[in-house]
């Protein structure tokens, strides 16, 4: 073998030893939102069906990391557990005085964010044709809607970082 050929050869093999690292840094920056979703290396923290009764100002759920809580000015919040600063929101729905009285967990698999008529002010989630499902406060400080097949089906997007502090949509 020449060293063009040897040199040749070499770049060949580097070349389709790159071309594997991008094809698997390709499919994974491609995931849908929910196949990422699902790949979460975190720990179910608290579990609730979507049919669950309503909560109301005050009312939360927690993961060893994060808390889930419906604040008394209406807005809905993700905020790291702690005992010295009260917690870091992560994510909010951007509801603060809007006049959001209690979240209504939808058996179509989302959440509504309600004022006092039962007027949406906004929604979390997406419908699911299929009732029922569960939300999860993971440990990985995300909270993530999951199907009756454990298909995630929407996250605050907070793993392991900060997210939307503005999501509200109607």
């Amino acid at each position: 073998m020449t060293a063009s050929q040897f040199t040749g050869s070499r770049l060949r093999k580097a070349g389709v030893r790159a071309a594997g690292v991008c094809a698997a840094a390709l499919i994974a920056v491609g995931l849908s939102g929910a196949e990422a979703m699902a790949l979460d290396s975190g720990t179910t923290a608290a579990t609730f069906t979507l049919a669950q009764p309503d909560w109301y100002a005050n009312t939360s759920s927690s993961s060893s990391n994060v808390t889930l809580e419906l604040w008394g000015d209406g807005n809905l919040v993700l905020h790291t557990v702690s005992d010295t600063d009260g917690g870091i929101p992560l994510w909010a729905s951007g509801t603060s005085g809007r006049g959001v009285t209690h979240v209504d967990w939808s058996r179509a698999g989302y959440a509504k964010l309600l004022d006092a008529s039962n007027n949406v002010v906004c929604t979390l989630g997406k419908l699911n044709p299929a009732p029922g499902g569960t939300v999860r406060v993971q440990d990985d400080g995300n909270v993530v809607f999951y199907d009756t097949n454990g298909n995630a089906t929407w996250s605050t997007g907070t793993y392991n970082g900060p997210g939307n502090l503005n999501y509200c949509y109607t």
